[in-house]
């Protein structure tokens, strides 16, 4: 079984061709997401069903068949409909855009479609050593804080498929993603040191070197973090906590600051998750993530 997984941001597209124990097919694609800001629109959709089309072409050369798609994207996605239900700015006209009913019409063939935060955490819990009934809040740190739930081994969408919308969660009176995220990191950095132009490898760099700066930005980040995690841990009550992101490249670093913080600050041990974990996969966990939830649905529907 070939299956083409698409990850769509508001920056690129990514795309690969897998098999259904995840192998890749060096298929591999990243293009502009094509975005019009100007006029606010997007043909991100005709790009995906391109892109399907050139796919099943290159693959009938060598008399194999694409059996299905999975999309990891950006907004919130109703993954029943396999449809956008709501995007922000960063990708305009984007909002109703439904590749399920798209794909199976022009291709017959199978399409999930899931929040790429979703889709990276189901591909954390698919490939970690978790418990099939295991519980767990996966966390991506960027532009942004995103947030996935799955609960009992199934994701968590929510009423409206929002949930897992973390960056919103107000911290020390201001939004959770406005104090704890990579953005913010940057932004209080150069405020306090008057700098241009930096980079999270700037700033962990003069932390290792002990720059009173860099540490005050750290500890700064980490206060935050912890914090912003606390209504979750007490909400939720997971077994473990997945951090994910550029940023948790650092993780050496950040884990143990965020997990003594977050000792200090609850009202009992007894609250805290088993474990916090880094992220396994990095820029493939969209595609992964979709790519296992596919196969798993796929399976369902076959029994």
């Amino acid at each position: 079984m070939l299956i083409l997984a698409i990850d769509i941001g508001g920056t690129t597209i990514k795309s690969d061709v897998y098999d259904e124990k995840g192998h890749s097919f060096d298929y591999f694609i990243e293009e502009k997401t094509p975005i019009d800001s100007i006029n606010k629109t997007n043909d991100i959709l005709d790009y995906v069903l391109k892109l399907v089309g050139e796919i099943i072409r290159n693959l009938e050369k060598y008399n194999k068949r694409l059996e299905g798609v999975a999309i990891s994207s950006a907004g919130v996605i109703d993954p029943d409909q396999g449809k956008v239900v709501y995007a922000g700015y960063t990708i305009p006209g984007y909002m109703g855009t439904d590749f399920k009913q798209a794909i199976n019409q022009q291709f017959d063939l199978p399409c999930i479609v899931l929040n790429d935060v979703n889709a990276a955490a189901f591909a954390e819990f698919s490939i970690g050593d978790f418990a099939p009934n295991s519980s767990l809040v996966c966390l991506t740190i960027g532009t942004g804080v995103g947030g996935s739930l799955i609960v009992n081994g199934k994701l968590y969408n929510g009423e409206g498929f929002s949930a897992g919308e973390v960056g919103y969660l107000p911290v020390n009176g201001k939004r959770f993603q406005d104090v704890a995220s990579t953005t913010a990191i940057l932004q209080y950095y150069e405020h306090i040191t008057g700098k241009k132009n930096t980079n999270g490898k700037i700033i962990f760099e003069a932390y290792m070197a002990n720059q009173p700066e860099a540490i005050e930005t750290i500890e700064w980040f980490t206060d935050n973090f912890s914090e912003g995690l606390l209504p979750i841990i007490y909400l939720i009550n997971p077994e473990y906590i997945v951090l994910g992101g550029g940023i948790m490249h650092q993780h050496k670093i950040l884990l143990p600051i965020i997990s003594d913080k977050l000792t200090a600050k609850i009202e009992n041990k007894i609250f805290l998750p088993k474990d916090i974990l880094p992220a396994k996969y990095g820029n493939e966990a969209g595609r992964m993530g979709a790519l296992y939830y596919f196969l798993k649905k796929e399976r369902f529907l076959r029994r």
